[in-house]
């Protein structure tokens, strides 16, 4: 039987890493869901001039660059074969995993003192993780007084307590960000029970769940991104522009 070349097979083996990297960095940024969605980028008035503070430009352009190969070349191809599977197979592997991300959710509502919130989010992970098959069914969604609401996390909450977004920031792989959105992401994985650094799942758990949370995102973190990338004539300032709106009316809804 023949093998491969070696240096085939460490290139594949890098590759296959690299894929596995992205899952996981976007399984992390998965609780910033919204960010990722169309309807909240674009239900704000983009016309709107806003003043973002941006000192690391030349640093975030390189960044957007970079994250822009990776979609690319990585992600993109990724997602179409993703896409193969049926639509009510992708729908059911995304609420599965967003139904997880309740105790984000959660947190996010208790430190804003939204107590009608934690409620209703507590509501709907009972009656998803049950009756909905552990999430893979949104049925919560369909029954009076328990429709779903937006999500809440530590980084709108610590702009509650009144904290300045800082600077903007483009984390590779990730997107965009800001500084105070950085630090609630480290705390949203403080208190996600599925990841670092207080996962209840070991090792090889972690791994499957992060490529399944990641892969379950990449659909709509695309289909954003290309609409902003071929409707602007600057698509790094369009992107900062609507990220910054709608992180600002996240917090202060």
């Amino acid at each position: 039987m023949k093998t491969l070349p070696h240096n085939l097979h460490s290139s594949r083996s890098i590759f296959s890493a690299f894929v596995l990297f992205l899952f996981t960095s976007l399984s992390s940024f998965a609780q910033e869901e919204d960010f990722l969605s169309e309807e909240s980028f674009f239900e704000e008035d983009l016309d709107e001039v806003v003043t973002v503070s941006d000192p690391l430009e030349s640093l975030n352009r390189l960044f957007f660059r970079f994250n822009d190969s990776v979609y690319t070349y990585v992600a993109t191809p990724v997602v179409d074969v993703y896409e193969l599977a049926p639509s009510s197979a992708r729908k059911g592997l995304s609420n599965f995993f967003d139904n997880l991300r309740y105790p984000v959710r959660l947190a996010g509502n208790i430190l804003q003192g939204r107590v009608d919130g934690a409620w209703l989010e507590t509501r709907r992970f009972a009656v998803n993780s049950t009756i909905g098959l552990c999430g893979v069914l949104d049925l919560a969604s369909g029954m009076e007084g328990l429709e779903k609401i937006e999500n809440e996390d530590l980084g709108q909450a610590l702009g509650s307590w009144g904290l300045g977004e800082g600077p903007y920031l483009v984390l590779p792989i990730f997107g965009p960000s800001n500084l105070r959105d950085l630090f609630g992401m480290l705390g949203d994985r403080a208190v996600n029970p599925w990841v670092k650094p207080f996962s209840v799942l070991d090792s090889d758990e972690r791994l499957v769940y992060s490529a399944g949370n990641g892969v379950s995102i990449l659909p709509s973190v695309l289909e954003l991104y290309e609409q902003m990338k071929g409707s602007a004539i600057d698509p790094y300032s369009s992107l900062k522009n609507a990220f910054t709106q709608y992180r600002r009316s996240a917090v202060e809804r």
